[in-house]
């Protein structure tokens, strides 16, 4: 089955085939129609099917990142050639390609060893003027997840809008904290903005004001999708205060997604909660977490959702743990996380 890898190659490559055909919307009609009808149509998993298991090999994840970036980058330096009516729905495209895949591989990336594949994950993340997430998620977020002091955690009462100015404000102010902390008078969330604005300025030297305009549409596109995505990832959710600390992250704590189209275009980044309960594993490991609160589509089309607050929330409210007590789960040893075990 070779859904896993031709749903996001293909993705990653729309724009130009957009670009080839005179049809510059095909990104944004495929990331807004196409992709949510697909993941509520066929991608959704009945409670009790066996998980379809998607595997990539590493050289396929870094092919499909160096795609990424020479499709923005070579249709940033394009937009002078471009007319208005090509120049927005095609920097909207590569928007949606730098933030659906792009930065789902710069967070998969970013978590392993190997420097080419961090290398990678921060020269995508710079040029989309978001290379300080990389170091937040890591040493941050994973921490303190599910917690108030966690700049990706949505609270209760916040739309994606409220949300949204609060966490683009901390996820940099915490790290600038935490470079500072780990590397002393080199602080690597500043170095990683200064790359940005150096990548900046070569960019309008080579293209002119239009290219700038180009890459500042698809940087914000691509920001505004990770943040929808931290916000649905976690909204609601909180642990509990024991004994002055929070308690032990659970599969109470993370929205899960069992969605097949999802899993397969996002490199299985809807199975977030087991990404929590077990951060050392890798894309091809993660399981899904049953014991999880279920979102009940897949992450485009909770995208969507999440900017109709009040639709969000009428369907989101009653899947919180808190609203099925019978299906409350104490905070689960990570070794239990795949089925369910509270022990």
């Amino acid at each position: 089955m070779l859904l896993h890898l031709l749903l996001p190659l293909g993705f990653t490559l729309s724009p130009l085939f957009g670009w080839l055909i005179d049809w510059p919307w095909l990104t944004v009609l495929l990331a807004t129609v196409v992709l949510p009808l697909a993941e509520w149509m066929v991608g959704r998993e009945r409670s009790d099917a066996a998980s379809t298991n998607y595997r990539w090999p590493v050289w396929f994840l870094r092919a499909v990142m160096l795609a990424v970036l020479m499709i923005c980058a070579g249709f940033a330096l394009l937009a002078a050639e471009m007319t208005w009516s090509q120049l927005i729905p095609m920097a909207l495209g590569c928007g949606y390609v730098a933030g659906g895949i792009g930065i789902v591989l710069a967070h998969e990336l970013g978590h392993r060893r190997p420097a080419i594949d961090r290398a990678l994950a921060r020269a995508l993340l710079c040029s989309i003027a978001y290379g300080h997430y990389v170091i937040e998620h890591n040493r941050g977020h994973h921490r303190a997840a599910a917690t108030r002091t966690d700049a990706a955690t949505a609270r209760r009462e916040e739309s994606v809008w409220r949300f949204m100015p609060r966490y683009f404000f901390y996820v940099f102010v915490d790290a600038v904290k935490l470079s500072r902390a780990k590397r002393g008078n080199l602080n690597e969330a500043i170095a990683l903005a200064v790359i940005t604005a150096l990548m900046a300025l070569l960019l309008f030297v080579a293209g002119g004001w239009q290219s700038t305009l180009f890459a500042i549409i698809t940087g914000a596109t691509a920001q505004f999708l990770v943040a929808a995505i931290d916000y649905v990832e976690h909204w609601g959710l909180e642990r509990q205060t024991i004994d002055g600390k929070p308690e032990r992250m659970g599969p109470q704590h993370t929205w899960d997604c069992a969605n097949r189209v999802s899993d397969a275009l996002l490199f299985n980044l809807p199975r977030h909660s087991a990404h929590h309960l077990e951060p050392s594993l890798d894309c091809n490991d993660l399981p899904r977490t049953p014991a999880s609160p279920q979102m009940p589509t897949g992450y485009a089309g909770m995208t969507i959702l999440a900017a109709v607050s009040p639709l969000y929330r009428w369907i989101m409210t009653p899947r919180l743990p808190d609203a099925l007590p019978e299906h409350r789960i104490d905070a689960a040893p990570s070794s239990h996380f795949a089925t369910g075990d509270s022990r």
